[in-house]
This record gives structure tokens, C-alpha cells and sequence, in this order.
């Protein structure tokens, strides 16, 4: 198990992102397209428990995000992985177990790192573009700081959410 805390920030200019991520010590990692197959139940989003099976560079990872609290000023999950190799398999087998709904998308990722204890993804996505800080929540504030984004709005939803929040406007 592993324990994910993140936020995102949409941004309007990637060259600029870029230029102040390489300033702050960033090195640019891999660059890869990325598809996600988010599964949903009837009661799925009420418990708080999200599989999904993500496929980027000719592997596949099934993952179950949980959340413990609904309202935090950050996304925070319980995550467990696993490598699988077949999708169709995976996908019944979700299905049997009552995750009939399958929402697909497609993000250009960015993959930076630093010397601190800090991830940072830049993704492009139909509906814009984001930065992704993911560490413990002194590391994110630190870099939400540095980016100077204190006073840009945040969000804390998957971006499945994000795509029917911004669809809708």
C-alpha cells in the first residue's frame, strides 16, 4: 500500500511552467501518453473506492484508490497496485464484480523530479492542462510556493472529475 497526496493546478502557459520547473532545480524525466480506464459500481463514489487500470508504455498497472476523508485540502488515497497483462480479462473481471460503468480518457504526461522529496507531472487532457504536485503536504506547499500558484485555485478530485466539471462549463 502505498499513501498518494497531491493536488492539481490547471495552467495556461506550458512554456512558462516549464521555464520555472528547470529554474527550481527540475530535471524533465519521461514523456509518455497515458490511458486510464476509471471503473464505477453503483455505490462505488459513496464508498470511496476507485479501480482502475492505467496502460502507458506497453504495460498494464490495475490500481484501487481509497478515500478515507471526503473533504481535505488535498487529494489523499490509500493506493494498491498490481502489474497485470491482459485488459480484456481485467476488464470482466470488474465487471463481475459489479463495476459496470467504464469511463476511458487519454493525458500527454511530463514527468519531472527534483532533489527534494517532491514529484511533479505536467498533462495535457482534452479539457486543458494541469500540473500534478504529489509528496507530503510541507513538500507541496513549498513548491506550490515556489511556483508562485499560492493564489491559483486547486484541485483536489481525479481527473474523471475534473473532465465533467470543466465539461459542464
Amino acid at each position: 500500500m502505498q499513501k498518494e497526496i497531491e493536488i492539481k493546478i490547471q495552467l495556461k502557459d506550458k512554456e512558462n511552467i516549464v521555464k520555472k520547473l528547470k529554474e527550481l532545480g527540475g530535471e524533465k524525466g519521461k514523456s509518455y501518453t497515458q490511458t486510464t480506464y476509471g471503473f464505477f459500481s453503483n455505490n462505488s463514489i459513496e464508498k470511496g473506492i476507485f479501480p482502475r487500470i492505467r496502460q502507458e508504455n506497453g504495460s498494464l498497472v490495475f490500481t484501487v484508490k481509497l478515500r478515507k476523508d471526503k473533504k481535505t485540502k488535498y487529494f489523499e488515497r490509500e493506493e494498491y497496485s498490481i502489474k497485470i497483462d491482459n485488459l480484456k480479462d481485467a476488464i470482466k473481471i470488474l465487471q463481475l464484480f459489479g463495476y459496470d460503468r467504464i469511463r476511458k480518457f487519454t493525458k500527454f504526461r511530463e514527468e519531472w523530479s527534483f532533489k527534494r522529496p517532491v514529484k511533479v507531472n505536467v498533462d495535457k487532457l482534452s479539457f486543458g492542462r494541469f500540473i500534478e504536485i504529489e509528496g507530503t503536504k510541507k513538500e507541496i506547499e513549498r513548491m506550490v510556493k515556489d511556483l508562485g500558484f499560492q493564489d491559483r485555485e486547486r484541485f483536489t478530485k481525479a481527473y474523471l472529475a475534473l473532465e465533467d466539471d470543466f465539461t459542464k462549463k
